[in-house]
């Protein structure tokens, strides 16, 4: 990561340009098509502030991957939504505090401020560079408690989950969630956690799921139950979205309470090692990610890839195995629900696009299997 520009005495104040300035707008212009009016305004305005922090410019500008895949601009955008809730900076928080998800703050009043936490913060901001996107969105299990649905309507299992990139595992605690899926629901009836997205399509067919065991791994995971890991997560809400982050308050506390089962490594290898386990008869197995291929180097994909179908092979109609994924397209234009299933049928395994959704899951056009 290029935040060895922290160490450096100074770095002379020069024009945004190139890079960062071109993501910058990139992402700025997607929360605008998302209806992210105050985000959207809050990146345009760094893109005209951010000369304040020329380190913090320069360790953009040379980051040494690509900006969207690695989430860069998100992790500016949380730091300075920290910095907000923090109090730090009593007119950055005002500004924060007042802030609608639909509309934009008074732009010489958000340059004015911003241009003044960039420079008198930046070595804080540096830090929230370091570390990789937390977003942990629980609204996108709607995606695999509808799969999971339609799955037990054809064939009623029990399903042990396995999760890829868990960060804090909130998504583990799916059961506990009172979840609403067109006229379909799903969990815990009375979970303070409710998710209800959008749901055009038809309904999940019903099912009746039985979870054996759900378990995830993480590169760098996060504990709730340590305030400061905690409020890492509510950094990543963007501002003025306050139904999700009172989903998020909810789904912390309720995580307390049943905390969820996340191994720290790699997902490649933690995969490898779990598939490896003996899986019983009548027991289905499901691997499940979400927002998470887009951080793994390339090398671990195709590792993934490989072993998910070698594994598939392997697979029977008593001991089915499943991949589903909630993932940006190849062009990055929309956002998929994909299902891929191995069940010993002959031939290829089978594959489809089971919907499209919005990335914090806010809506869902559902296919179906």
């Amino acid at each position: 990561m290029p935040i060895t520009a922290i160490a450096e005495p100074a770095c002379p104040p020069a024009p945004v340009r190139g890079r960062a300035a071109k993501q910058l707008g990139i992402e700025a212009a997607k929360a605008r098509s998302f209806g992210k009016v105050f985000v959207a305004a809050v990146l345009e305005s760094v893109a005209r502030t951010l000369q304040q922090a020329p380190c913090l410019a320069h360790a953009i500008e040379t980051w040494p991957a690509d900006l969207a895949s690695a989430g860069v601009i998100f992790r500016l955008n949380a730091g300075l939504h920290a910095m907000a809730r923090s109090g730090r900076h009593p007119d950055l928080a005002a500004i924060y505090c007042d802030a609608r998800a639909d509309t934009a703050p008074d732009q010489l009043l958000l340059d004015f401020t911003l241009a003044r936490v960039l420079r008198d913060s930046e070595r804080d901001l540096l830090q929230w560079m370091c570390g990789p996107t937390q977003t942990n969105e629980v609204a996108r299990v709607a995606a695999l408690a509808a799969v999971l649905l339609e799955l037990d309507a054809h064939a009623p299992m029990r399903t042990s989950v396995l999760e890829l990139g868990s960060s804090a595992g909130l998504n583990l605690n799916f059961e506990h969630y009172d979840i609403h899926m067109g006229s379909q629901r799903y969990g815990s009836l009375s979970s303070e956690v409710c998710i209800a997205p959008r749901w055009t399509g038809r309904a999940p067919l019903p099912g009746l799921t039985r979870i054996s065991s759900a378990k995830g791994v993480d590169l760098n995971p996060l504990d709730v139950r340590h305030e400061a890991d905690s409020e890492r997560l509510h950094a990543y809400i963007w501002p003025g979205e306050r139904a999700r982050s009172e989903r998020l308050r909810a789904a912390i506390a309720l995580a307390r309470l049943h905390p969820p089962q996340v191994d720290k490594g790699r997902a490649g290898e933690w995969l490898q090692q779990q598939l490896a386990l003996p899986q019983l008869p009548g027991e289905r197995r499901v691997v499940f990610h979400s927002m998470v291929a887009q951080y793994l180097p390339e090398t671990e994909r195709r590792m993934i890839d490989r072993m998910l179908g070698q594994a598939g092979r392997a697979a029977t109609a008593s001991t089915p195995l499943v991949r589903i994924g909630l993932e940006w397209n190849a062009g990055r234009t929309e956002v998929q629900v994909s299902v891929t299933q191995w069940h010993g049928q002959p031939g290829p395994a089978l594959h489809a696009i089971v919907a499209e959704c919005h990335p914090y899951a806010e809506w869902f056009a559902w296919a179906g299997l």
